[in-house]
């Protein structure tokens, strides 16, 4: 049986819970990505930034201040005000199988992978999208 370390991406973009919004952003977009492990000092995943938290929070900025004034915003409010803390991990030996019911059961975008509390790994949906077109090729 597959594990998660078989399949999870270890290549990891990060943010500090005291990164700004804009700075997030800015990394989604450079990185074209929709999720953002938030980690301490020590690695530690502390939570997610999802592209629909960031999105969430943006509306709630310009509820409050106006589209004039959201970029001035957005590089003032930390991610911790918009980040996701109540998050499933997966270790890097749980089954392919398990964590594959995960997204099926959850809709998950991604879900972090950590070994003694570190981030080491981040598994997404198109990884087994990947490993089922690598299936399919070899079929």
């Amino acid at each position: 049986m597959k594990k998660v370390v078989d399949l999870m991406i270890t290549d990891l973009v990060t943010i500090k819970e005291t990164d700004s919004l804009a700075t997030a952003k800015e990394l989604m977009a450079e990185k074209n990505i929709r999720n953002l492990p938030v980690v301490d000092n020590d690695g530690q995943c502390l939570g997610m930034l999802t592209q629909r938290e960031y999105l969430k929070h943006a509306f709630y900025l310009v509820s409050q201040f106006g589209t004039q004034l959201l970029s001035k915003k957005e590089a003032q409010t930390p991610v911790k005000n918009a980040m996701n803390t109540d998050i499933l991990t997966l270790t890097p030996d749980t089954d392919l199988d398990i964590a594959a019911q995960f997204f099926i059961s959850n809709k998950y975008g991604s879900l972090p992978v950590v070994d003694n509390d570190k981030l080491v790994g981040i598994l997404t949906p198109v990884d087994f999208v990947k490993l089922a077109h690598t299936y399919l090729k070899d079929a």
